[in-house]
Formats: structure tokens, C-alpha cells, sequence
């Protein structure tokens, strides 16, 4: 397990989970192929703006 994902940084990291939950999310919570592909996107944008402005905000105090 550690060799397949040793080799990806962090925003790579972000966003193949950010994948992940968003397409599972997608299909539990909606019918249509349409509406899923919508909650996707929204949610995928919303993994990674949060993500990033998170790390943005916790990088003052890492010095």
C-alpha cells in the first residue's frame, strides 16, 4: 500500500480523494445521470476551494 501512493504530493493526494468522495456521494444521493454529474462537479469544486483555503489560513502558523 505505501509504494502505490508514496509518490504523490499532497494536492495530488487532495484531489484523487476529493475524486473519490465526490463520485461516491454523487451516487448515493442522486437518481439522475444529469443531476449526479452536476453534484459532482459542485462537490469536487467544493473539496478542493475549501481544501486549499483551509491550508491557506493554517499556513502562518507553520513557522
Amino acid at each position: 500500500m505505501n509504494t502505490l501512493f508514496s509518490g504523490l504530493t499532497h494536492f495530488q493526494a487532495l484531489a484523487l480523494f476529493s475524486l473519490a468522495v465526490s463520485a461516491t456521494f454523487a451516487f448515493l444521493s442522486k437518481r439522475d445521470a444529469v443531476e449526479r454529474a452536476k453534484y459532482f462537479g459542485w462537490a469536487f469544486l467544493a473539496f478542493l476551494l475549501v481544501a486549499i483555503g483551509i491550508g491557506w489560513l493554517m499556513y502562518p502558523f507553520s513557522r
